[in-house]
């Protein structure tokens, strides 16, 4: 049986060392935030579920959490769904649920409906075609 020298050793242990602080280790820290986050959790608490799904958690349950995604509207998720807090809103909401509908520009018009219209008006574009 050939016997194996020191640095073949030494880069295996290396190899090994390598592979713990590069995959295990940091999936071991994201278990640890998550578990932290799940405990901290409370209602009223401003959550983004993986989906990226923001909401506010109005119910905790064990294994579930029921989030307002906006006035009146509430989805149920499960605990695992949920990957953070929000660090700032960039929407604000009416704390009555109610709000401005904002009107619609007219359909945008293209190039092309542009020139069409620039054309049919002067009547050169019909004669051509004649």
């Amino acid at each position: 049986m050939p016997q194996l020298d020191l640095p073949t050793i030494l880069m295996l242990v290396g190899v090994v060392a390598l592979f713990y602080f590069m995959l295990v280790r940091p999936q071991q820290k994201r278990a640890k935030q998550q578990q932290e986050l799940m405990s901290a959790l409370s209602t009223g608490d401003r959550v983004m579920t993986i989906s990226g799904i923001v909401g506010t958690v109005r119910y905790l349950g064990e294994k579930q959490v029921i989030i307002e995604v906006s006035p009146g509207v509430e989805m149920t998720v499960v605990k695992g769904a949920i990957s953070s807090q929000p660090v700032e809103d960039e929407f604000e909401y009416a704390e009555d649920g109610t709000a401005e509908l904002v009107e619609a520009d007219p359909e945008p018009q293209t190039e092309t409906d542009a020139k069409t219209d620039k054309l049919d008006s002067s009547g050169s574009a019909e004669d051509d075609l004649k």
